[in-house]
């Protein structure tokens, strides 16, 4: 079945650009869609998602300069390849003549993505001409592509994720012609290898510098990422030229099976954790218990979809490490249980007596007993029982799939397939059929969640024969699941309330659930580096803002929200000078609102609108309701406080009076928290230098307490560092 996205078009949606939505290319992917069993609805949405992502980038027909640099946001094993498909489609019938696919790192994904692309198009070579960095570099120069436009071909160049490829690619756009088409890059499984792996080195890595060279030398452009992992473009500093500046999520289609299926509430069904007390399956020569339960489970569970009139494809994937040496250790020892049971199978069928196939028989019970409790509804087992046989007897030889060899091609000729796989497994290779997945590959130290994450091919349009897959794995990757399904749920309503709220995609909040995170990080350190959102009792403001005219304008914003709430307000009176105003119970949210995001922040200063704003999105997150104390502190005799050469403010807390007996002992200024512990506290100061007499003013100053309670919670949460 080809890929399917889908979501709700709202045609009143403002465009930037108006997009004609039934032109040839359009036309002839949808009846490519429609060959693939693809409902109308499902291809309508399709089309629909993708006038939204077009209407972001430059409008072709238009000779402006515009760079535009857009994120597409799926799920893993939804069905990107045929949403980037409508993208062109609709781009080629609109005005833009030239499209580059960023297509994998490998060449296996290369190949595998021009074949898509191709396949849905399906259009007359002079029409469309597709060109792949590898196998058509003789016509990947200026004079062949300018005559392939000026004889009316549309040109996609499909490109390895690699400097010498993308610098092939760009050589073209040296010529002035080709320079002012305005082009769409399509950056295929876009969190990875095009960003700046050496970003905290203050360098800039070989590919993507490639790609920096290639977008400048293009007057218009859209470089769009396809991604259903994107921490890391997302976490990337927004100044970064590849942060995005918009981002579209694209929802999955009916009978869609992913995180919340395979590790949501019915995860026990689905994922069976490997005994601690088992061996891993790469020790010895020994092969545990798990492996043989999950190999007669995916036998059982072909013989059972047979049983149903399902001649789909059936497969079993063994992702035991990312290490070449390793997939050959477990290649040997899959096989050689795979023969054992090929060799009964064969003379059980053949009517001989073997008494050795007791124990196998035994295996495919307990297998089928499995299914039988977990609901599945299936045929007796004696009368699926030669089917199972058939099943081994006719399944491929173990597969390997590493970048030294390539299962792919090899399991064309078989229904039922085992692979044995590490790294070229975990983004782009779809396993058709797959059934069964035995996975035990995991980091040692802290896993990355968008490379965890990917390894999850498991994950797909499975609806069909959703009861007949299983998982097997261990407790630590199990949990892992388990909380990066909350952080990809947190991080989708992260996304969907921005857009609500109208917030730009450069200036959504950047903080985000993960319960796992003494286990697990949101991506590669090298990347972008996250923290967490961790904080002290008492944090204040660092410095004094010089700007009057600031200073100003925080003051009359400061006035307005008192005023406002005037009646509210109460006095403490701790001493002549320790009068202060406070106004309790205040609602943070609103507090945010009217008054931290209308104020303007010092350079620099920790204490700023970011802050305030992440921990707005934080109380939203963990639906929390502390309420706040707002207090102007000295609030008729303000406060004086050395201003260092920084401009840092020397002490901006009131200390303790030391003589307890004096009648203007006071507590200090942190104290004031001790009324009210669990409420939260925003304090405002009004300070003026004692050591800059051209200074005459008092400018607003503020410092917040977070309750231990409320800082405890917030510690689940993750943010950009």
């Amino acid at each position: 079945m080809v890929d399917k996205w889908l979501t709700v078009c709202d045609s009143e949606e403002p465009k930037t650009w108006s997009i004609s939505v039934d032109g040839y290319f359009r036309s002839n992917v949808e009846k490519r869609m429609l060959a693939d069993d693809m409902s109308l609805d499902a291809i309508n949405a399709v089309f629909c998602n993708a006038v939204r992502i077009l209407s972001h980038c430059p409008n072709p027909n238009i000779h402006e300069e515009i760079a535009e640099t857009g994120i597409v946001i799926g799920k893993v094993q939804s069905g990107k390849t045929s949403n980037f498909i409508s993208v062109l489609a609709l781009a080629f019938d609109n005005g833009y003549d030239i499209a580059i696919v960023l297509g994998g790192n490998t060449l296996d994904l290369l190949k595998q993505n021009a074949t898509r692309i191709k396949s849905a198009f399906n259009v007359d070579s002079e029409k469309l001409t597709v060109l792949k960095t590898n196998d058509n570099k003789t016509l990947i120069n200026p004079a062949r592509i300018k005559d392939f436009l000026e004889n009316g071909h549309k040109v996609i160049i499909v490109g390895l994720k690699h400097n010498k490829h993308i610098d092939q690619i760009a050589e073209i756009f040296e010529n002035s012609y080709l320079a002012s088409k305005s082009v769409l890059i399509i950056d295929d499984e876009g969190d990875q290898a095009t960003l700046n792996t050496r970003a905290y080195k203050n360098s800039i890595s070989k590919t993507y510098g490639s790609v920096l060279n290639l977008k400048n030398k293009l007057k218009s452009h859209c470089f769009l990422s396809v991604t259903a992992t994107p921490q890391a473009n997302i976490l990337i500093e927004t100044f970064d030229t590849l942060s995005p500046d918009f981002g579209e999520l694209v929802y999955p289609g009916e009978g869609y099976c992913g995180l919340q299926t395979f590790h949501g509430e019915d995860c026990d069904k689905y994922v069976y954790e490997i005994p601690a007390k088992e061996p891993n399956l790469l020790d010895g020569t020994g092969v545990p218990p798990s492996v043989y339960k999950a190999m007669a489970m995916f036998f059982v569970g072909n013989a059972i979809r047979k049983s149903r009139g399902d001649m789909g494809d059936h497969a079993m994937l063994i992702h035991p490490s990312q290490k070449k040496y390793d997939h050959k250790i477990v290649e040997v020892k899959i096989q050689s249980i795979l023969d054992d049971w090929k060799s009964k199978a064969k003379t059980k069928l053949a009517g001989h007596r073997d008494i050795s196939y007791i124990s196998l028989r035994k295996q495919l019970v307990e297998a089928y007993d499995n299914f039988v409790s977990d609901g599945v509804i299936c045929l007796p087992f004696e009368e699926i029982e030669n089917e199972i046989l058939y099943r081994i007897k006719a399944c491929s030889p173990v597969l390997v799939c590493n970048s030294d060899e390539n299962a792919s091609e090899n399991s064309e000729h078989y229904k039922t397939n085992i692979f044995v796989g590490g790294n070229l497994v975990e983004r782009g290779i779809t396993i058709k059929g797959l059934a069964v997945t035995y996975i035990t590959r995991r980091a040692k130290g802290k896993s990355n969640v968008d490379n965890t994450e990917q390894r999850a091919r498991w994950f797909g349009y499975k609806s069909r024969y959703l009861d007949v897959c299983r998982v097997f794995t261990t407790k630590d990757i199990k949990d892992d699941f388990t909380s990066i399904l909350e952080h990809d749920e947190d991080m989708w309503a992260s996304i969907e309330r921005a857009q609500e709220r109208g917030i730009p995609f450069k200036e959504m909040p950047r903080i985000f659930k993960l319960a796992r995170s003494a286990f697990l990080r949101l991506t590669r350190a090298n990347v972008a580096k996250t923290e967490n959102f961790a904080l002290s009792e008492w944090k204040p403001q660092k410095y004094f803002m010089l700007d009057k005219q600031k200073v100003e304008n925080n003051t009359t914003t400061i006035d307005s929200f008192r005023r406002k709430y005037s009646k509210k307000i109460a006095f403490e009176h701790h001493n002549d000078v320790q009068i202060h105003a406070v106004l309790c119970e205040q609602d943070y949210h609103v507090l945010f609102g009217e008054l931290l995001s209308k104020l303007e922040y010092v350079e620099g200063e920790i204490l700023n609108k970011r802050y305030f704003t992440l921990l707005d999105e934080a109380f939203l997150k963990l639906n929390l309701n502390t309420p706040v104390d707002v207090y102007w502190v000295r609030d008729t005799k303000h406060s004086t406080r050395k201003i260092n050469d920084d401009n840092s403010i020397d002490q901006l807390f009131q200390g303790r009076n030391p003589n307890v007996s004096s009648a203007l002992y006071y507590e200090g200024d942190r104290s004031l928290a001790d009324k009210q512990p669990e409420h939260i506290q925003l304090q405002i100061h009004f300070v003026k230098p004692t050591n800059r007499p051209e200074i005459n003013f008092y400018a607003p100053t503020l410092a917040i307490y977070i309750p231990e309670n409320c800082a405890c919670e917030l510690e689940k949460l993750v943010v950009r560092a």
